[in-house]
């Protein structure tokens, strides 16, 4: 699956780089389609925005650094996670409004 964009926000991997905001910090991230697809779905179960459920996965991992950069290869790894574990929780039933909870 390879995409080519023009605007530099593609690469050989096929992801995508977006801005984001976490918490009052803005960075970007860098996930494949099929994430930022998975993610506007739970935004629209959920109706909370993109910048609201980063914030909630980036709090839930519980890094106090102010250092940390939340859109670091550890963040959207976080953020993998939580769209499993999201998908999972629904497929067994268990979906909710709560988000923090299914992390």
């Amino acid at each position: 699956m390879s995409q080519t964009s023009s605007d530099g926000y593609g690469d050989r991997e096929g992801r995508t780089r977006r801005n984001i905001r976490i918490g009052n910090r803005r960075t970007s991230i860098k996930l494949e389609p099929e994430m930022w697809d998975a993610l506007a779905e739970i935004c629209a179960r959920t109706e909370k925005n993109l910048n609201e459920i980063c914030t909630e996965v980036h709090t839930a991992s519980g890094v106090n650094d102010p250092d940390d950069i939340p859109g670091g290869a550890n963040f959207t790894s976080e953020l993998r996670v939580f769209i499993l574990d999201f998908y999972r929780a629904a497929a067994a039933g268990k979906y909710g409004r709560d988000l923090i909870n299914v992390v």
